[in-house]
């Protein structure tokens, strides 16, 4: 368990500071939930604080999909409000409706599969027709957020050293 020490929300780069670091672990790339579900992602560490950068960020890419349908999209915040985000490339075939819940989808080494995210507000088209752009109201409350905790051991070194080398080799025939 960590509390939050400093956090911004109307930038477009907010981050979240809190009281772990290396010295308790924690490192760059791990997951921070709190009693709700996703808050964001360890960003940078020092030996007593952490850096997180929260679903309500940018820069912030989360894979995601939806409960009750297995489909999956990617979670991306589009600025200015603190309490939704946006799923997109949701495939415009998938059956969606307001209020299905958003859950993290385990395709990362960084989040669990079934981390609760928010609920479905407003289906809309992607920018480009292709696919949905969902818009999700976020179950953390980052107005008030305190709480939270690091998922320390989810990630996979085999499967990411795996991944990479697949990725390096591909680069290598472009």
């Amino acid at each position: 368990m960590a509390q939050v020490v400093n956090s911004t929300l109307h930038k477009a780069a907010n981050l979240i500071t809190i009281n772990k670091g290396s010295a308790d672990g924690i490192e760059p790339e791990m997951a921070v939930v709190n009693s709700r579900g996703v808050v964001g992602v360890v960003y940078l560490t020092s030996a007593h604080y952490s850096i997180v950068m929260p679903l309500l960020n940018v820069n912030s890419r989360i894979s995601c999909r939806l409960k009750q349908s297995d489909y999956f999209g990617t979670l991306e915040w589009k600025r200015g409000d603190s309490r939704s985000t946006y799923a997109v490339g949701v495939p415009r075939h998938a059956k969606v409706k307001s209020g299905d819940i958003v859950e993290t989808n385990g395709y990362s080494d960084i989040f669990p599969p079934g981390v609760p995210i928010g609920k479905v507000s407003n289906i809309g088209d992607s920018e480009d027709g292709m696919s949905y752009s969902l818009k999700v109201n976020i179950f953390t409350n980052f107005e008030t957020l305190r709480d939270v905790s690091i998922i320390t051991n989810y990630s996979n070194p085999e499967r990411r050293s795996l991944e990479d080398e697949a990725q390096t080799a591909e680069q290598g025939e472009e």
